[in-house]
């Protein structure tokens, strides 16, 4: 699987979870009218004496319906409870680019580590591996000396990227950029963003973003009070989608850089 497909399949999830939102977010405003209710209960063919419970999603586009002996109602589908599924949309974008750049990383890492001395990165240079798993590469030469060890290499620079680096910060995404040698990082990447973007409102977006994941995952995404009730800081759809949207550009723009620069 490329870093691309991978990118693209954490993307698609997160789109999903917006669009469970926008299926079963109650957006009805009265009451079930009676005909309606006796009607309905007389095809499903379901007791005419119990209560039922109807959500209707974003414009109407998809009704659910419950029988009262189900035990929930319509707060259960309200925006303060399915908001989860916004938060959790903004946490698997940010993921995406996580792995989205371990994975370029570790695709291009042995390319660039059999070019002179001269030309592979500094900071490449300056990462390192287990004794173990150098090891293991040496007896797989030893055994044909024909062999080609770089899946070894790439599975040891791998089991270290992911234990030691998080890839979604501004500054830990510039790190990415340096074991690639990729110079003048930012500039590049804004210049593959839709519209005019200047290389500072990339990276001022991508520290929103991120900080906000980090309430979510880090703070249960709760207010800071010194209060005693428990209240959470609000996230809308729209707020959910230009995250989502914006990281799916992101992503694809990183991928264009390392592309034209890693060769």
């Amino acid at each position: 699987m490329t870093p691309e497909k991978g990118f693209e399949a954490a993307i698609a999830r997160a789109n999903h979870l917006i669009k469970l939102y926008e299926l079963i977010c109650d957006t009805r405003k009265r009451s079930v009218k009676d005909q309606w209710s006796e009607a309905f209960k007389k095809v499903m063919r379901w007791p005419v004496g119990e209560g039922i419970i109807r959500v209707d999603g974003k414009e109407k586009k998809s009704i659910l319906v419950f029988r009262e002996s189900c035990g929930i109602d319509r707060s259960h589908f309200a925006h303060n409870v399915l908001s989860e599924l916004l938060r959790s949309s903004v946490v698997a974008s940010v993921s995406a680019i996580d792995r989205l750049v371990h994975d370029l990383v570790v695709k291009h890492s042995w390319k660039l580590l059999t070019r002179a001395d001269r030309d592979i990165p500094p900071r490449l240079k300056k990462l390192h591996i287990s004794v173990f798993q150098t090891k293991k590469a040496i007896e797989h030469l030893r055994k044909d000396g024909s062999s080609r060890p770089g899946n070894l290499i790439k599975s040891a620079i791998q089991e270290q990227l992911h234990r030691d680096f998080t890839f979604q910060s501004p500054n830990a995404i510039l790190e990415a950029s340096k074991l690639l040698g990729i110079a003048n990082f930012w500039s590049e990447v804004a210049s593959h963003m839709p519209g005019v973007t200047a290389k500072k409102a990339v990276i001022d977006e991508l520290e929103l973003i991120t900080r906000r994941r980090n309430q979510i995952v880090h703070e249960a995404d709760l207010v800071r009070t010194k209060r005693h009730e428990a209240r959470l800081r609000d996230i809308s759809l729209k707020q959910a989608v230009d995250t989502v949207t914006w990281i799916a550009s992101f992503g694809k723009a990183i991928s264009q850089v390392v592309s034209t620069n890693v060769k």
